[in-house]
């Protein structure tokens, strides 16, 4: 590979960073009060996997202080880790392993969301011991088919008075499988099954909308929805009757080094990009470790990141740890070395990052690698 004019920027010091992602708190917590305002329904905060990445423990102070009082993580670890955060709100834990957790569990003043026969027994057994009430979210299943207490499992509890009336359901719950297209038979069909469990416990409050469910009509909202990747700044589907949510985070690098390639020259792994003419390169200090997707360049298609109020191409192969961009038609004096450059935020929706590299936001944003800094900003 020929080069020439290059120009290199070193990174000194320890805590030297060539990755951040930039979170937008205030935008955050203005996405949980645009949802509230549409919905009679409590909205809860579903801050698993670190918050989709952003760092649950801001992003859960920030949801807190626009309002929210019921959160929702997927594992107990992270449930206790968000309870020494925040101790006056409620805290669902959806896939708990309730024969090595619960004392953990009730330690830390957590909710199971329990969701077949054997855990319902172990839940009330430890329960028991403890002497305490066996509380509990119960997940029935109405169509997704992933976690959730069968229909037959659920026959089951329904005609055992002795173990219902020892399980204290203060939730009962489900989960929407096509949300994100409005139209889909399979939501209607859902919506009548949980309506006709939800029957058999009058008692407890019911939760049927993810962020998708959520932007649907009213009658998906029940008592609580519990939004994700819509308080992340993702609208799943754009109604016009959905509440608006604003972009939350910036994912952008530094350029490490710009050097001209002469024609006939190739750029990164496979050769797949090669120089018709003499091109500015630019080499992005993040690849595929930091969560940039490797599909994204394709030479049949070009996918443009921000630099310098510029949209210039991706061109070549995303590597691990770089990725090299074409600044020929940028202004020399308008990028240098050093150069923050955008690859999803407000100039680059992370819905054409996603669409681009062929999955959805959620994977992008969880993606992002441990070794980019989180910045926050947006609230004091």
């Amino acid at each position: 590979m020929s080069k020439s004019g290059s120009h290199t920027v070193g990174l000194d010091g320890e805590g030297d960073v060539a990755a951040r992602l930039v979170v937008d708190l205030a935008a955050l917590a203005a996405n949980w009060r645009a949802i509230a305002s549409a919905t009679a329904a409590e909205v809860a905060g579903v801050v698993k996997a670190d918050g989709y990445g952003l760092g649950a423990a801001k992003v859960a102070r920030a949801l807190h202080a626009a309002g929210c009082r019921t959160f929702f993580t997927a594992f107990t670890r992270e449930a206790v880790a968000l309870r020494r955060v925040l101790a006056d709100v409620d805290i669902f834990v959806l896939m708990p392993l309730v024969a090595d957790e619960a004392h953990v569990l009730r330690a830390h003043r957590l909710t199971p969301c329990l969701f077949d026969c054997e855990g319902i027994h172990r839940w009330i057994e430890s329960s028991a011991a403890q002497g305490a009430p066996a509380h509990a979210a119960l997940h029935v299943e109405t169509g997704i088919h992933r976690l959730g207490l069968s229909p037959e499992a659920l026959a089951a509890l329904l005609a055992d008075d002795t173990r219902r009336s020892r399980l204290d359901v203060t939730l009962l719950m489900s989960h929407l499988a096509c949300a994100d297209t409005p139209a889909a038979p399979a939501n209607r069909r859902q919506l009548d099954r949980f309506r006709a469990i939800r029957d058999a416990f009058p008692g407890a409050r019911a939760s049927f909308a993810n962020s998708a469910g959520t932007f649907l009509a009213a009658e998906y909202h029940f008592d609580m929805v519990r939004p994700g990747i819509a308080l992340y700044g993702h609208d799943p589907h754009c109604l016009p009757t959905a509440p608006r949510v604003q972009p939350v985070a910036t994912l952008e690098a530094q350029l490490g080094q710009i050097a001209t390639v002469e024609p006939g020259e190739s750029v990164g792994y496979g050769a797949v990009a090669t120089c018709d003419t003499a091109r500015r390169i630019g080499v992005v200090l993040a690849g595929y470790a930091d969560g940039i997707p490797r599909s994204l360049y394709r030479p049949d298609r070009r996918f443009e990141v921000m630099v310098g109020g510029h949209r210039v191409p991706l061109f070549g192969t995303v590597s691990m740890d770089m990725m090299t961009i074409d600044l020929s038609e940028v202004p020399e004096d308008a990028v240098e070395v050093g150069a923050w450059v955008e690859v999803f935020g407000a100039n680059a929706s992370i819905e054409r990052v996603a669409e681009q590299a062929g999955t959805i936001p959620y994977e992008i944003l969880t993606g992002i690698g441990s070794r980019v800094e989180r910045v926050y900003g947006g609230l004091r």
